[in-house]
């Protein structure tokens, strides 16, 4: 048996007044998602554990198979290991997000999807002023970076920049034990690097969060018995591959927006299956649109999403003989929002062993064949349940 994940980063919402009252995925014009949802079983995974934020690190390690409460340590950290970044047991990893703040409002979590030259300024002239500090800058994909700051004693409380979209930051600042140094750390970059000669584009700040210590993921492949493979332009979700000693599997340019080769992803995929049992394929477009609020990126993030992978994999696993496809978001990323929700997720599952259960289209609103409350579970019923409804 065959396997592959098509996680659809944020894609869930909530009913929009411009759609008639409609979802995105209601909306979206998307024959194939429909066909798999037919000829399927769907259900509601809840990803986000009593408790816990629904961010996309906790959301996906759900989806993995790993439990968040017994596994999380942080999102940083999982970065880190995708960057081949080593941290000693007393190190902590932040995510450094290059940002557009104006009159103290967080214009663009991005710094309006910032270019490579400039970030390689950026973190160039990081490095330089903090190598005295044991702080250090590591350049990631676009606005998405990290740094480690070595033997750190913090317990800290930080917020998501994508969170705080056109909000006044300065009520969001780090707090707890070391939040003082972080806030110097982004002042005087603020003053030595985005206001010196360098060219930083539209970025004006740096933001730090999503802190943490090094995780210990067991073995994909000894919890599930299967050869695993990730595909993603985002290094968060590469490193829980990593961390979980999944290969990764590197597609020429995936972007993590609506211009990422989303075909290019499909066609990997299935050419990973020949050698892999398992295949996890992250697409980060929709959750991208979701938090700067437009609705028309996120429509065509999920109809790329149906027309340029879906046909290729629905094609494409055919060949495996006995297969199974799981089509799924992490968390919702509602629009009226700009930031993740922790309602229950929708899901199907298609392809061997699979009934078809009533529903005729994927949406929010399914009659469920599955309720899944401890997301996590979501991997037994994939690859283990021999039968579903």
């Amino acid at each position: 048996m065959k396997y592959l994940v098509l996680l659809c980063d944020g894609l869930a919402d909530r009913p929009i007044k411009e759609l008639g009252g409609k979802t995105i995925i209601e909306y979206a014009n998307i024959p194939n998602i429909n066909y798999a949802a037919e000829n399927g079983a769907c259900g509601y995974i809840q990803t986000t554990p009593d408790g816990m934020a629904p961010g996309s690190d906790i959301c996906n390690l759900s989806v993995f198979g790993y439990d968040p409460r017994k596994y999380y340590t942080g999102r940083s950290p999982l970065e880190a290991c995708s960057m081949g970044i080593e941290l000693s047991p007393n190190d902590m990893a932040f995510r450094c997000n290059t940002v557009t703040i104006k009159d103290n409002i967080m214009e663009s979590f991005t710094a309006h999807h910032i270019e490579e030259k400039y970030v390689e300024n950026i973190i160039n002239g990081l490095n330089n002023i903090f190598k005295n500090e044991d702080v250090e800058f590591y350049k990631g994909v676009g606005y998405r970076n990290l740094m480690v700051i070595r033997n750190a004693d913090m317990e800290l409380e930080t917020t998501p920049p994508h969170d705080i979209s056109d909000k006044d930051v300065t009520r969001y600042s780090p707090k707890g034990k070391g939040s003082q140094r972080l806030i110097e750390i982004m002042e005087k970059a603020s003053k030595e690097v985005f206001n010196s000669i360098i060219d930083t584009g539209k970025a004006t700040n740096i933001w730090l969060w999503g802190q943490g210590k090094k995780p210990a993921l067991p073995a994909f492949k000894e919890e599930y018995k299967l050869k695993g493979a990730v595909i993603s332009a985002v290094d968060l979700i590469r490193g829980i591959g990593v961390c979980a000693g999944m290969d990764i599997i590197k597609v020429p340019n995936i972007t993590g927006f609506t211009d990422t080769n989303f075909k290019g992803k499909a066609e990997y995929a299935i050419n990973a299956l020949n050698d892999h049992d398992y295949v996890f394929v992250h697409v980060e477009a929709p959750d991208e649109a979701g938090h700067i609020g437009s609705i028309e990126e996120k429509i065509k993030a999920v109809e790329l999403i149906d027309k340029e992978m879906m046909p290729v994999i629905l094609e494409g696993m055919k060949k495996f003989g006995e297969y199974r496809v799981l089509i799924t978001p992490d968390h919702a990323t509602p629009i009226e929002l700009k930031t993740h929700s922790n309602e229950k997720i929708p899901a199907v599952i298609y392809g061997s062993g699979i009934k078809a259960d009533i529903n005729k289209k994927y949406s929010e609103n399914i009659q469920p064949s599955f309720d899944i409350k401890d997301g996590y579970k979501i991997a037994d019923l994939f690859i283990n349940n021999k039968e579903i409804i």
